[in-house]
């Protein structure tokens, strides 16, 4: 077993929050649910984990899921690692999305799985993803892990990707295993490409759309047998998750349409003003436009985005992702999920310091 390079996951927990302002974080912000008129508190409650099939059925036909229903695990963290360990075995390899989410490239070492990358399409133009993915594809590669909506660009993956994928997998006899996580912070029905056949696996969690990061409830969709592979598993991590998350989100399950819309209205409002600026022009490139939580700008030299980072943490109390924490240093990724009011007063520190870091002010090495 290997260490694995958490880095982007220490530096979440502690680095933003010491910031006056923070485009850093890449969900919407957790609702105030007693305000709301929704539940927001419970206990022990006398059923136990009788609970906790009745909230799997009730996610897996929210979703969709293959047999109507899925696995909770303790958040969508932990549903990655589950798969990982239930579906490859040393000397394995899987090939992950570059830009990209750096858990998904990082965790597999601790199960001595090899991993490569790929270079994921972000412009309009060009290959078909499932032909870059193909073309990656080596005699060792046993998965590949895709993320819908993208993490840190926000693209989809289209039904014309997930069908030629679908094909692909079948042809070469690898696991697809799609990071879902941002998937409903975009516009269109529930759904989960999980169910398009038995090559397919999806995670995702209530953290980053419902903002119930608080839960940890995250979960697996696949079939019965992946499913009964990663409970095997699950049995020498968390066993189960924490019993009053799963009540909790029991009763919170007939209002996550409330929460979504929720969602919905603050992204909206912070698109238009993320659109604004880019109107006004900015010294970066935004490769996909935003549709989701997040943005992907790329500066044009290279560690620029990690410069901007640290300068506008030192300079301008403002923290933003590092694009190295998704092996691109010349990125950023910005968090659209924020309250809007507190996401308009980020928003203009984020132009002021684009214009000094433009100006040629001296960096600060703080992020």
């Amino acid at each position: 077993m290997s260490q694995p390079a958490l880095n982007h996951i220490a530096w979440s927990k502690v680095h933003p929050s010491r910031h006056r302002f923070s485009l850093a974080e890449s969900g919407v912000d957790a609702p105030d649910l007693e305000a709301m008129g929704l539940p927001s508190r419970t206990g022990l409650p006398t059923a136990g984990y009788a609970l906790q099939p009745e909230l799997e059925q009730i996610l897996g036909a929210r979703w969709g899921a293959p047999g109507g229903r899925v696995l909770l695990a303790s958040g969508g963290s932990e549903a990655n690692a589950l798969v990982f360990a239930a579906l490859l075995g040393r000397g394995d390899e899987v090939l992950v999305e570059s830009p990209g989410y750096e858990p998904h490239r990082e965790v597999p070492r601790l199960f001595d799985i090899t991993v490569r990358r790929f270079e994921r399409p972000l412009a309009a133009a060009g290959p078909s993803l499932a032909a870059v993915v193909e073309a990656a594809l080596a005699p060792a590669t046993r998965m590949v892990v895709l993320t819908h909506l993208h993490n840190p660009s926000g693209r989809p993956l289209t039904p014309d990707d997930a069908r030629a994928l679908d094909g692909m997998a079948e042809r070469r006899g690898v696991w697809l295993l799609c990071d879902e996580i941002f998937r409903d912070a975009d516009a269109g029905p529930t759904g989960t490409f999980a169910a398009l056949g038995p090559r397919w696996v999806a995670t995702s969690s209530l953290t980053k759309v419902y903002g119930l990061g608080g839960l940890r409830i995250g979960w697996i969709a696949g079939g019965d047998e992946v499913l009964a592979r990663c409970a095997e598993v699950q049995i020498g991590l968390s066993v189960t998750p924490a019993l009053p998350s799963i009540a909790l989100a029991l009763e919170l399950a007939p209002h996550l349409d409330t929460l979504r819309a929720r969602a919905h209205r603050m992204l909206a409002a912070n698109h238009a003003r993320w659109n604004e600026l880019l109107g006004r022009g900015v010294p970066f490139a935004t490769p996909v436009p935003a549709r989701g939580t997040t943005a992907w700008a790329l500066f044009p030299a290279v560690g620029q985005g990690d410069a901007f980072a640290t300068f506008a943490s030192g300079r301008f109390e403002l923290a933003v992702t590092p694009g190295r924490f998704f092996a691109e240093p010349r990125g950023i990724r910005v968090g659209l999920g924020t309250e809007p009011a507190r996401f308009a007063a980020a928003l203009d520190t984020f132009e002021r310091a684009l214009a000094a870091f433009a100006a040629g002010e001296p960096v600060r090495e703080n992020a």
